[in-house]
């Protein structure tokens, strides 16, 4: 409790803004699930480039202090916090058309909010710097309003659509399993990818999503008979084992690697589903 107040609190009141604003955004919605796709679209999108500059390229640091046993699974959960309230952000800025000079206003508040971070000491530059939140919010605000329109009035084509959706597995999927397997202790990756050892197991996670998520969209969308779909699934099984032995995949004994093999091959799977249903509804 003795970061609670001095850093806790900061990002528990972010997340209760995120929350807020993702509400009143698919409340004001005419399609509420395809908007909640979008959403998932939304987060994975940031998240996906804001964790490879942050896990690779070291360009910022999170002191939310939640995960007290890792100072870098902490350093991710700050970065959570941030990723899925900008997408909120940019949600509601495509949700309600808002104007052009909105889209500067709400990212200098961002700015501001970084800034106010920063003299907290909750938040900490290396090589990046606030007038790049600046421009790349104005940025990616104008993607989402200019691309949630598009959606919504001509529908979305198929290699757009698989795009969306592969993004949108980021949240639905690498932050609450992958993330929460390596969390657990019972799952992890190699530290030998790169040469940073604590950055290594979350680059090789990123990667085996990337893996994974690619079989099972192409399974899905091309209608595959079921003997090829289970041949598919059968084969990240093998590969998985393979990389057991190899010491690319750790596994606390054998039951967790049949645990951690169908929970992660089959979530994926029903997330594909559900957002493909999701875009789809009218």
């Amino acid at each position: 409790m003795v970061y609670f107040w001095s850093n806790t609190i900061w990002y528990i009141l972010l997340g209760i803004s995120t929350i807020s604003t993702v509400i009143y955004s698919i409340s004001k919605a005419k399609r509420r699930k395809f908007t909640f796709a979008f959403y998932m679209t939304l987060v994975g999108l940031v998240l996906f480039f804001e964790t490879m500059i942050l896990i690779v390229f070291k360009s910022y640091n999170y002191y939310p202090m939640i995960i007290h046993t890792s100072p870098f699974d902490d350093v991710l959960a700050g970065n959570l916090f941030s990723q899925f309230s900008v997408a909120a952000t940019a949600l509601l800025v495509a949700v309600l058309n808002l104007k052009n000079y909105w889209i500067l206003i709400l990212s200098g508040i961002y700015g501001l909010i970084e800034e106010l971070f920063l003299a907290l000491g909750i938040y900490s530059h290396n090589w990046y710097r606030t007038w790049m939140t600046l421009v790349g919010l104005t940025i990616y605000f104008w993607w989402a309003k200019k691309n949630y329109i598009k959606g919504l009035m001509r529908g979305i084509k198929p290699l757009r659509l698989y795009f969306y959706i592969f993004i949108g597995l980021f949240p639905l999927d690498i932050i609450t399993l992958l993330w929460g397997f390596i969390l657990s202790g019972y799952q992890n990756y190699t530290r030998n990818l790169i040469p940073d050892s604590v950055r290594s197991p979350y680059v090789a996670a990123l990667l085996y999503y990337t893996f994974v998520a690619v079989i099972i969209i192409s399974i899905y969308f091309l209608r595959l008979k079921w003997r090829w779909k289970s041949g598919a699934i059968l084969a990240i099984y093998g590969i998985n084992f393979i990389a057991y032995k190899l010491h690319i995949l750790y596994f606390y004994n054998m039951f967790w690697y049949v645990v951690f093999s169908t929970i992660s091959i089959f979530s994926i799977y029903l997330s594909i589903v559900l957002l493909d249903y999701f875009y789809k509804d009218k």
